[in-house]
């Protein structure tokens, strides 16, 4: 990638962007709270703005197919400061249910993110390009937490813009300074004549359906929906496991949250040689079995040593997993109109997930034991990598060469 690759201006671009939606993660409980909402509406608004994700995300990379990536990511960046604002600024429930659907619906940076790597890399150096969105994933839900955590220590009791609110607000400054970025710095990679040509081509949803009637795109999307499962099921029931188990708090967790994300950026740094030398699937494989080991075996010894040692684990998995399953997706575009699209229905998968895993890991918690989530995730994880594993070889049986 030389100075004036798309993917190095797209870098900070992208940790912007994801570090300002990683902001409203921890404080949204804290203005449902105040607005007063409970504990199933805090679970509820998690899952209504990755209702609107899974809705629209294929939508965004069809569309960014047909008029280009750089729109896209613009529009997405700019409606993103003008929602964060909104819930910022909201004083009821309701609204705050329509400001995070909303919020929803516009998230088609990923998937659009994802299109414009794929149209700036061959296939070896995907890997290594996808990697990028992972390393903005692990420094921007390390800095946007904490940034979330500072001005919320400025807020006034209540909501509003004042109040709870504010965190939101930092939020949209960010995503406006993205928006001006993309505007300034990003560079549409060169269009094909067939993406220009797809540009006069009407939107058909029905397409969505013909791609996942593609084996290998609907195998990679139901490993990316059980790959997600399975980190919203960490996430969603770590802190309870972590107070329940060793007596930690908010903060603590969060310390421990940050090292993972840092952890996680600097082992992707490392994913383009590894998947030059394994090839995406068995570089996919090996993450899946790291990260199925490192979750089902974390709770299983009431050592804190033994428990960082596994989340480590897990934590290598995850940075050679999520660039792999992008990678291989965006290869399945046969026609260059479609990788947008596909992108897109990849991360619908993904959200799927996010909508199930909360919710199966608080009923797990609560109907087992603490330690039964990360168990029965690794445990799920594993079944579903195998299987993934055998179908990918009879489909593409020259990827055992690597």
């Amino acid at each position: 990638m030389t100075a004036r690759s798309p993917i190095r201006r797209l870098f900070p671009i992208l940790l912007l962007n994801i570090t300002g939606f990683a902001i409203a993660i921890p404080v949204l409980p804290a203005l449902a709270d105040a607005l007063g909402g409970s504990a199933v509406d805090v679970g509820l608004l998690y899952a209504t703005q990755s209702l609107g994700q899974f809705i629209m995300a294929p939508v965004w990379g069809r569309i960014s197919d047909r008029i280009g990536r750089k729109p896209v990511l613009m529009a997405t960046f700019l409606a993103a400061a003008l929602l964060e604002l909104l819930t910022a600024m909201t004083m009821s429930l309701p609204l705050l249910y329509v400001a995070r659907f909303v919020v929803g619906l516009c998230a088609g940076n990923v998937a659009t993110a994802s299109a414009l790597i794929a149209d700036s890399t061959d296939a070896r150096g995907r890997s290594k390009g996808m990697a990028v969105i992972g390393i903005s994933f692990g420094l921007g839900f390390t800095l946007g937490p904490a940034i979330g955590a500072i001005v919320g220590t400025f807020a006034q009791p209540g909501a509003g813009i004042l109040g709870a609110g504010m965190p939101f607000a930092a939020s949209a400054i960010l995503s406006l300074i993205t928006f001006m970025l993309a505007a300034f710095v990003l560079i549409e990679p060169p269009a094909s004549e067939e993406t220009r040509r797809a540009n006069r081509v009407r939107y058909r949803p029905a397409r969505i359906t013909e791609h996942l009637k593609k084996a290998p795109i609907f195998a990679l999307c139901a490993l990316f929906f059980v790959y997600t499962v399975a980190l919203a099921v960490l996430e969603g029931t770590f802190f309870l496991y972590m107070a329940d188990t060793y007596g930690y708090d908010i903060v603590e967790v969060g310390f421990i949250f940050a090292a993972m994300g840092v952890a996680m950026a600097i082992f992707q740094g490392g994913v383009g040689p590894i998947s030059r030398r394994l090839g995406d699937r068995r570089m996919t494989g090996l993450g899946l079995a790291a990260l199925a080991i490192g979750l089902a075996l974390a709770p299983l010894h009431p050592s804190l040593i033994y428990l960082f040692a596994m989340l480590g684990v897990a934590t290598i998995g995850r940075a050679l997993v999520h660039p792999g399953i992008l990678s291989m997706t965006s290869q399945q575009a046969d026609d260059p109109r479609h990788t947008g699209q596909i992108m897109g229905i990849l991360q619908s998968a993904s959200s799927l997930g996010r909508i199930a895993g909360p919710a199966a890991g608080g009923l797990l918690f609560a109907a087992l034991s603490p330690s039964a989530p990360f168990v029965l995730a690794g445990i799920l994880l594993a079944i579903a990598g195998a299987a993934w594993w055998i179908l990918w070889a009879r489909l593409h049986p020259e990827s055992l060469a690597g």
